[in-house]
């Protein structure tokens, strides 16, 4: 069961990325990428997510204006 939650929430974040418009999903596949390979490092749900919305915080605010 938790497996479907985790499979939802990640369909529901990528739902309205677009591949067509401006940043093309960039900050939204890379924050995804950093998600799990800091998961995959540190095993450590907490830190991986919080960093992952940094991360994409991050791109989306100073770097894909």
């Amino acid at each position: 069961m938790p497996f479907a939650a985790i499979a939802m929430l990640v369909v529901y974040c990528f739902k309205s990325v677009s591949l067509s418009d401006g940043s093309h999903g960039i900050p939204e596949f890379l924050a995804a990428a950093f998600v799990l390979g800091i998961h995959k490092w540190k095993h450590n749900m907490l830190f991986s997510i919080g960093g992952g919305t940094v991360l994409y915080m991050f791109l989306v605010q100073m770097v894909f204006k």
